[in-house]
């Protein structure tokens, strides 16, 4: 589906627009691993997170192709701000239905950034709807979170910027471990990685009781898990993988893992003080499954290991309180 010519271009949109983001390591944490344990982190992302990539370059492509207009996303938080961040690098107004139950401080961030914001519930309404029949009404581009080509070429240039920097280094991508919630993250990235290594093996992180992908990957078909309300991973709370990037990822992923909130707070924890970053429980779900896969002997001590630390929008309140 996607040619190594998509992903430099999405690159290319996006230079000066994104940070490249550090690829960590800890000599001392990999001596007492005993492994080879590289971080991306994507947390340190302007907005915070991964998504301003594919919120930016789906509306790039958008413009140079039907000319501007207003933005409307649904997003819970990270999606949100990544949109509410490129209308304004745009010059066009943004538009988002988040749910009533997202982080305080996710909705003022993407406040902050000049967007709109409906409110809904996400138990009894459709954000889906909401956000349609706004497009519908007022003529705004509608910019999903993940099933979409553009929006998952953006987020593919993490995987792609990875594995340039570790070529940088003399080294290889051998395990790419990922947080999955609807897929566009892992979906562009493994398309990216494959396409520059077609023999790295791909990880997908979930929520152990939000494993929508998980279940998906075993039936063969797109599975829809109910929302549980009381999970700490509120960045990956989709109830079912995306079209678009189920079709990709079956085709790209090798397996999919999960984690407990336990394990998601230890890794919070050891990316805090090893590394001194912030990361929110999402955010960490790759760090937690790739501390277990070693735990577990899952992984060969050679390879080299990175694991993408996809957001870190948490207050420092809520964080120390999760951490302590």
């Amino acid at each position: 589906m996607y040619q190594k010519k998509n992903f430099f271009n999405a690159a290319e949109a996006l230079s000066g627009i994104i940070k490249q983001t550090p690829l960590l390591w800890s000599k001392k944490l990999n001596e007492t691993l005993g492994f080879n344990l590289y971080l991306k982190a994507e947390c340190l992302q302007r907005t915070g997170s991964f998504k301003l990539r594919g919120a930016y370059y789906c509306m790039h492509q958008e413009f140079v192709t039907r000319g501007k207009r207003d933005i409307v996303a649904f997003s819970s938080g990270n999606h949100a701000q990544g949109v509410a961040l490129a209308a304004k690098l745009q010059n066009v107004k943004a538009t988002i239905v988040m749910p009533t139950d997202a982080p305080d401080s996710k909705i003022n961030n993407t406040k902050a950034l000049g967007a709109n914001v409906i409110f809904y519930d996400r138990y009894n309404e459709s954000r889906e709807k909401i956000a349609e029949d706004f497009s519908n009404e007022s003529g705004a581009f509608l910019i999903p979170a993940y099933d979409h080509f553009d929006v998952i070429c953006g987020q593919g240039t993490v995987g792609m910027e990875a594995f340039h920097q570790m070529a940088n280094i003399g080294q290889t991508v051998d395990r790419f471990y990922c947080p999955v919630g609807g897929g566009g993250l892992i979906a562009g990235s493994s398309s990216a990685l494959n396409l520059f290594n077609p023999d790295v093996i791909i990880i997908g992180v979930e929520p152990e009781s939000l494993n929508d992908t998980q279940k998906s990957f075993s039936s063969g078909k797109r599975e829809i898990i109910k929302i549980q309300p009381d999970t700490l991973c509120d960045s990956l709370m989709a109830e079912m993988p995306g079209e678009l990037t189920f079709r990709i990822n079956q085709s790209q992923v090798s397996s999919i893992d999960t984690v407990t909130d336990q394990q998601v707070i230890d890794s919070m924890s050891l990316a805090f003080h090893e590394f001194g970053i912030i990361v929110e429980p999402g955010g960490a779900a790759s760090l937690a499954a790739v501390l277990s896969a070693i735990k577990q002997k899952a992984v060969n001590p050679d390879e080299n290991i990175v694991a993408v630390l996809s957001g870190g929008n948490i207050s420092k309140e809520r964080h120390r309180n999760l951490i302590n």
